[in-house]
């Protein structure tokens, strides 16, 4: 139950060397709090961090109060503390900011609305987020909260799928397998399926590989092959950081 918070908890304990002042305390007294399992008093503590203005403190509030880690869910609060995270300029909260506005977020006077959530996304896409940059090209490909530009929108899953997030990946192999808007390239798919392949997760490994498995079978060795040789180069140009 706890685990999306507690791998976060990791990276910020090493960090905490680079923080200062009273909300580092209170981030330190939260992380302390959490690992002990004291979750309700990591999360006041994390809530202190926050309203003292940690982006990183109101962001752990806001994951907590969301529901599903121990504390009940307070949609108010965890909007509130969404919006003192993502106004900080804490990149992941800016991204969950967004979906809140493309949503909605029950339980709280929220209005939804697609300008918004493009206005958040781009603040994080600005710091290279690969997660925001898909999320403006599905928005930009529809036309939700933007004219729809098909073009613009592939443009933004290219700066995500550089960056070798799977999703991206996903669905650009689709597009060049389609051949809509852009001309039919089997190979150039496949290139894409490999890619999507290597920076699969466990969760979702299998199911790029049924994919791959389906679209293999409606391939010659020709074009695999000069897939393989297309994902190369992609990986020479888009070195993995």
């Amino acid at each position: 139950m706890f685990m999306r918070i507690s791998r976060t908890v990791v990276l910020l304990v090493a960090a905490l060397g680079m923080s200062v002042g009273p909300a580092a305390a209170d981030l330190q007294s939260g992380i302390e709090a959490y690992t002990a399992g004291n979750i309700a008093e990591a999360a006041n503590a994390w809530a202190e961090g926050g309203d003292a203005g940690d982006a990183t403190s109101a962001y752990l509030a806001a994951k907590m109060y969301e529901g599903d880690n121990g504390v009940p869910a307070n949609p108010p609060k965890a909007l509130k503390y969404m919006t003192i995270a993502a106004e900080g300029n804490h990149v992941q909260a800016q991204v969950e900011l967004g979906d809140y506005y493309r949503s909605g977020k029950p339980g709280t006077n929220l209005t939804p609305s697609s300008e918004q959530a493009l206005f958040w996304y781009e603040k994080a896409a600005l710091a290279q987020h690969a997660e925001a940059q898909m999320k403006i090209g599905e928005m930009h490909y529809s036309g939700e909260g933007a004219e729809r530009n098909r073009f613009e929108g592939i443009r933004w899953y290219e700066l995500a799928a550089e960056k070798y997030y799977t999703p991206a990946l996903i669905f650009l192999a689709g597009i060049y397998w389609n051949g809509d808007p852009l001309p039919q390239d089997k190979s150039k798919a496949y290139s894409f399926l490999l890619l999507a392949r290597q920076g699969a997760t466990d969760e979702t490994r299998a199911g790029v590989d049924a994919l791959m498995g389906k679209r293999e079978q409606q391939m010659s060795r020709a074009q695999m092959d000069a897939g393989v040789r297309l994902a190369e180069a992609f990986r020479l140009e888009h070195p993995k950081k």
